[in-house]
């Protein structure tokens, strides 16, 4: 396994660097150097449990009619936890390269982020791509990383291997 120099600064091995974390009731939650966090739709009482575990940002990557199903309101609760709150939703359609130049920063930052949507699947594929196109980790790697962070949907992999595929640097 080789090790590299990830766009936030960590040595970090090329592979199996996202983790089952638990934290409240979210599904399908894991992390990557304790920094960045994926996860299905959390629960009410979970945005309280990432703040505590030090989570400044919180990106949701819902439709707004998905959004409208919850009985609390995710933005009030994750602002009134001190949370920043970013909507970037997508939903059939793949993120564009607009939405990603929104959410890039973040997962390149220094500040612990919480990327979710609701079972992980999209916030898997979103990772997938950061990994590939940023910190340019091969197809192969990019893709294992973001099924390890909830992309479970063939579909999304195959969008993942196609838009990395295209980019030269891999």
């Amino acid at each position: 396994m080789k090790t590299l120099l990830c766009s936030f600064g960590l040595a970090v091995a090329t592979m199996a660097q996202v983790v089952p974390t638990p934290v409240g009731k979210a599904p399908n939650s894991s992390s990557f150097a304790s920094r960045v966090y994926f996860a299905g739709q959390p629960e009410a009482a979970d945005f309280a449990e990432y703040a505590k575990q030090g989570v400044t940002v919180v990106i949701n990557l819902r439709m707004p009619a998905e959004l409208e199903k919850l009985d609390f309101k995710e933005a009030e609760l994750a602002k009134a936890a001190g949370m920043e709150y970013v909507s970037v939703p997508f939903g059939p359609k793949p993120p564009t390269d607009e939405d990603l130049a929104q959410i890039f920063p973040y997962l390149k930052g220094d500040r612990k982020v919480l990327l979710h949507c609701a079972t992980s699947n999209r916030a898997g594929l979103v990772w997938s791509l950061f990994r590939g196109k940023v910190d340019e980790l091969k197809v192969d790697d990019a893709v294992a990383e973001g099924k390890s962070a909830g992309m479970k949907n063939p579909a999304l992999e195959k969008i993942a291997r196609e838009r990395l595929a295209a980019d030269t640097k891999n």
